[in-house]
């Protein structure tokens, strides 16, 4: 009998615990999940080369573009690479995991396919370190399809997933 008023007891805690007026509390960010952006930020795209900073102090900076001859066995083939170098710093109090990274370019308002090379290095973002400590950085090069002209690029970088907010558009010719 005492065992059963016991356990009721427990219960009846447990039960006005869950009821209990949390607000005021700090919230809890995810371990990798990137801030929304600051709001100071006036154009919804950067040049290639500056660098976007999260409320949060996550930054990310993409390189303008280099031209490059794809090799015989990249993939897809195409008659000319841009090659981007994109800088990711961690500069939350958080590890930030690089498994959510979504890089995407478009030419001239199509999707450009993310090219693969290995003659050349060119890992594509599934080659990056797995995790970035706070405090830490990372640096991966991407590169994409585009015609054998210089056209106009957008190089979209999302840290929290395809279609998750954050969002990062750089933009420039190549």
């Amino acid at each position: 009998m005492d065992i059963a008023r016991l356990a009721a007891g427990a219960c009846l805690v447990l039960a006005l615990a869950g009821c209990a007026d949390h607000t005021g509390l700090p919230a809890v960010e995810p371990p990798s999940e990137v801030a929304a952006q600051d709001s100071s930020a006036t154009s919804p795209h950067t040049a290639f080369g500056a660098q976007r900073v999260w409320a949060n102090g996550m930054a990310v900076t993409v390189s303008p573009p280099s031209s490059l001859k794809p090799s015989d066995t990249s993939f897809p083939k195409s008659p000319r690479t841009a090659v981007f170098t994109l800088t990711l710093v961690n500069g939350t109090t958080v590890p930030y995991r690089t498994n959510q990274l979504v890089v995407r370019a478009s030419v001239n308002g199509e999707q450009a396919a993310e090219v693969r090379d290995s003659v050349q290095g060119l890992g594509g973002v599934a080659a990056a370190v797995a995790e970035v400590a706070a405090g830490g950085e990372t640096v991966l090069t991407v590169a994409f399809a585009v015609p054998e002209h210089t056209v106009p690029i957008r190089v979209a970088v999302e840290p929290n997933g395809a279609g998750q907010e954050p969002r990062a558009v750089f933009e420039g010719t190549g």
